[in-house]
């Protein structure tokens, strides 16, 4: 740049810039990256590569927008001073004391856990491990999603900051598969979701993550964008519209058996197929049934609508 980049937080100079544009039908600005020196402009440039395939994710995905009160822009600042960590601010993003030591899979958990907090509807209220849940949310679902395109060939290390497909699996298998299968093997847990600390924040996460596997991203989506508020239960009641809106439901299962959330439990819901499968309520969690099925997929349709 032929003037350095002033940022608006710390007044730190930068004086290298990556642009990120996407073409509707004409080239719009969407991300911006600032590297305060030469050596970070290479990792400036595969941030926005990243974020540009995290932005279309959300977007095909959920059906979800950056805020349209930034012009839809995001920047972000990989900065050599500060405390070491990172931080989401308006449409601004700050990652501290970055170096070329950094490993490439911190790289992307930053930036995808930034980038939850900033592109994904907030949910709040947590006292730990931190307030909002939606940077994690989207650091989880954004690592299964560019772990499937990666091994699908659909993009390459370098779109995801140099990350190898063995350190993404882990990092999957590690923070994602055990609250996927304690949300199929049990249910949601009335006791974790009342808490506000670490068991109620994981409890959230485990149900997000559950609803995108089980029902599919565009419940989920539809989820997050008719919630209506910042907490947990307007997640939930969000999720159970969500679900009360098709009049047939696909619901793919992780286990047999498996519990699923069918609002209205089985007074409301009856089996299309396969004929084998079988549903049982739980009376103290009404809206919470339990599947025995052989087959991996199964197909609801609605009564009593």
């Amino acid at each position: 740049m032929s003037q350095p980049m002033v940022d608006p937080l710390h007044g730190w100079h930068f004086a290298y810039c990556v642009q990120g544009f996407v073409l509707e039908p004409n080239p719009t600005l969407l991300i911006e990256i600032f590297a305060s020196s030469q050596p970070l402009y290479p990792y400036a440039q595969h941030a926005c590569r990243l974020l540009l395939h995290c932005y279309e994710l959300i977007r095909t995905r959920l059906g979800l927008e950056h805020p349209l009160k930034y012009d839809r822009q995001l920047r972000v600042f990989l900065c050599r001073e500060g405390k070491a960590g990172a931080e989401q601010q308006r449409n601004l993003i700050y990652l501290y004391r970055v170096s070329e030591q950094m490993p490439p899979s911190e790289w992307l958990r930053e930036l995808t856990h930034e980038y939850g907090h900033f592109v994904l509807p907030p949910i709040n209220s947590f006292v730990e491990p931190e307030a909002w849940a939606n940077g994690d949310l989207g650091e989880r679902l954004l690592g299964m999603w560019l772990l499937n395109a990666l091994k699908a060939n659909q993009i390459d290390s370098e779109a995801i900051m140099g990350a190898s497909a063995s350190s993404l699996s882990a990092y999957v298998e590690h923070t994602v598969q055990p609250l996927l299968k304690r949300m199929a093997r049990e249910g949601l847990s009335p006791v974790r979701w009342r808490s506000r600390k670490r068991d109620g924040y994981e409890e959230f996460l485990a149900l997000a993550l559950y609803a995108e596997q089980v029902y599919g991203v565009e419940r989920l989506g539809r989820a997050m964008r008719i919630a209506g508020g910042v907490e947990p239960n307007d997640f939930l009641n969000g999720l159970r519209e969500s679900l009360l809106e098709p009049p047939r439901l696909k619901v793919n299962l992780l286990r047999n058996p498996s519990w699923l959330l069918l609002p209205g439990g089985t007074r409301r819901w009856r089996l299309l197929s396969p004929r084998e499968a079988r549903l049982t309520p739980d009376p103290k969690r009404p809206d919470w049934v339990k599947c025995d099925c052989q087959q991996r997929t199964v197909w609801l349709q609605q009564v009593n609508r």
